[in-house]
């Protein structure tokens, strides 16, 4: 009797297992892929802010630095959870530093 239930057991494990694993997959890649898009507009805000401040229009400069913060800081809470879902988050100081810093960086202006 336990042979069976150990038996349906692995069944029930080995179905159910790649199921979830492509799940947190999916999981990861929409984290990573929202990384990649918004750390590349936060970058690109940014050097339109330092144009503008060049420019002389701290104002429009400070908006866009503002705009580029946000960016920032949506792209690296999604890095965050990344790791989290492949569980790499062995070590995240330099990322959650990251995100300090965006956040400064948001408020600096």
């Amino acid at each position: 009797m336990k042979r069976i239930i150990s038996i349906i057991l692995i069944v029930v494990i080995f179905i159910y297992s790649p199921a979830v694993y492509a799940y947190d997959i999916e999981k990861y890649k929409v984290q990573f892929n929202s990384w990649n898009k918004n750390i590349k507009i936060a970058s690109d805000l940014l050097d339109e802010a330092e144009k503008e401040l060049k420019n002389g229009n701290e104002i429009q400069a400070c908006l866009k630095q503002r705009e580029a913060a946000n960016y920032g800081i949506e792209a690296t809470e999604s890095l965050i959870k990344a790791f989290q879902i492949s569980g790499s988050t062995d070590d995240l100081t330099n990322i959650r530093d990251g995100l300090s810093k965006w956040k400064e960086l948001k408020d600096f202006c």
